[in-house]
């Protein structure tokens, strides 16, 4: 009984502490940031990616140009493109720094691996712009710029996405560690 007792306070414990504690791990990442790829003033900015390991996601981040003030950025997660009836998933705004990297987190939202997914960007016009590569240096995905959500199937923005450690995996290895303890 005493165990069971143990086991289920360590849950509580770890399932409220592992969260905030985890570290974020780069999952997709496109970090070429060659050309001054697109303003915030064109509209319907999107990279498309796929995640190929991971079942969910808790962040992205895109690569600013050298211009601009600083200013709110926001990036989203959908499931398909806004205007072919997507579902915006997750949404994050924060202010952006020209010449620097800009990631939002999340909490976790579960994906499908190797499907298409897209994060959306919009920032609140201060000039700025998003850098990328005109080699298609990503496999899994390509830009969308201008209104519509024009293709540019051999462009990639500089971009990258991240996930964090399996929750419960890392519940169990605690629990493991507190039955083991108690035994002895």
């Amino acid at each position: 009984m005493k165990i069971a007792a143990i086991v289920l306070s360590g849950a509580a414990i770890l399932t409220v502490a592992v969260p905030a504690s985890a570290d974020y791990i780069l999952d997709q990442n496109q970090p070429n940031a060659y050309v001054y790829m697109a303003a915030f003033s064109q509209t319907d900015l999107a990279q498309s990616f796929q995640t190929q390991n991971y079942n969910h996601i808790a962040g992205a981040g895109i690569y600013l140009w050298l211009y601009g003030n600083p200013g709110n950025v926001t990036i989203s997660l959908w499931d398909f493109l806004p205007n072919q009836g997507g579902t915006m998933l997750t949404s994050a705004t924060a202010v952006g720094t020209p010449n620097s990297w800009f990631d939002v987190y999340w909490d976790p939202v579960p994906i499908t691996p190797n499907t298409t997914y897209y994060l959306v960007f919009t920032d609140d016009n201060t000039g700025m712009g998003i850098a990328g590569d005109t080699a298609n240096p990503y496999p899994y995905g390509c830009v969308y710029a201008n209104a519509g959500f024009q293709q540019f199937p051999n462009y990639d923005y500089t971009f990258r996405t991240w996930v964090v450690p399996a929750p419960g995996a890392l519940a169990l290895l605690g629990l493991a560690g507190l039955v083991r303890r108690r035994r002895r």
